[in-house]
C-alpha cells in the first residue's frame, strides 16, 4: 500500500464552479484510471478505481482516493489523498510466474532445486527475481501520483 496525496492551487482567469471542476478532473482522470465508483457531493467526494489496460491480462493497482475541492473568488484549490495497493490480478500474475519458474527448475539442466546440489547461483537467480518483483511493484504502485499531478494540470491549464 502506498499513500498518494497531490494538491494544486490554481488562480482562476475565468469564472469556475466546484461542478465544472469536479467534471473537468473526472474526465481527465477517466483517460487513465478506470474510475469504479464516484461519491455523492461536488466539494468533498471520493473515487474508487484501477489502473492499468482493460485490454490487458492484470490490472497494476486499485485506488482509494479522497477529493475536496474550494473555490474562492479567484483561487481553486484541489487536494486529493488516498492509497495505492496492489491488485488482485497482479499478485496472482507474479505468484503464477513464480510457481512456473519453480516448477521449470525441477526439470534436468536447469536450476538446481534439490538441497544436495543448490549453490549459490539459485540463490543469486530467486534474489535478482524477487528485486525485479518489488521494483517493478513499486513502481506500478507510484504510477497514479503523476496520473494525478497531469489531471490537476489539465485543470489549471482549461481554467487558470
Amino acid at each position: 500500500m502506498k499513500h498518494l496525496s497531490v494538491s494544486k492551487k490554481i488562480q482562476l482567469k475565468r469564472k469556475a464552479s466546484v461542478g465544472d471542476v469536479k467534471k473537468l478532473l473526472l474526465e481527465s482522470l477517466e483517460k487513465t484510471i478506470e474510475l469504479k465508483s464516484i461519491s455523492e457531493g461536488d466539494e468533498d467526494f471520493s473515487v474508487q478505481g484501477t489502473t492499468g489496460s482493460p485490454a490487458s491480462m492484470t490490472r497494476h493497482a486499485k485506488l482509494d482516493l479522497d477529493i475536496k475541492i474550494d473555490i474562492d473568488k479567484e483561487t481553486a484549490r484541489v487536494l486529493i489523498s488516498g492509497y495505492s495497493r496492489v491488485a488482485f490480478s497482479l499478485v496472482l500474475l507474479y505468484s503464477l510466474l513464480f510457481s512456473i519458474i519453480l516448477l521449470v527448475g525441477l526439470l534436468p539442466g536447469f536450476i538446481e532445486t534439490d538441497a544436495e546440489n543448490s549453490g549459490a547461483i539459485d540463490a543469486l537467480f530467486f534474489l535478482i527475481l524477487g528485486i525485479f518483483v518489488m521494483i517493478d511493484v513499486n513502481k506500478k504502485l507510484s504510477d497514479p501520483k503523476e496520473d494525478l499531478e497531469s489531471a490537476l494540470e489539465s485543470i489549471d491549464t482549461t481554467f487558470g
